[in-house]
């Protein structure tokens, strides 16, 4: 993806040119599966979308979440 996940620079954001051309084409193909899908994109972090339709906006989930939970 051309950075490191949560790297709060320059080359965090989406349209950043200094990466290679397929950094940046899968950077653009999330982007396009996940706005397509109903999120907006934060414009400064590649990784980073948000729920435009929101279910719960005020409400805060905590509970665990474990791998072995997708096994069964």
């Amino acid at each position: 993806m051309g950075s490191p996940f949560d790297l709060f620079s320059e080359a965090s954001h989406p349209d950043y040119k200094g990466i290679s051309d397929e950094q940046y084409e899968n950077r653009m193909l999330l982007q396009r599966a996940m706005v397509r899908n109903g999120f907006e994109p934060i414009d400064c972090e590649w990784w980073h979308f948000t729920l435009k339709d929101e279910p719960y906006p005020d409400t805060y989930f905590a509970f665990p979440v474990s791998s072995d939970y997708l096994k069964r």
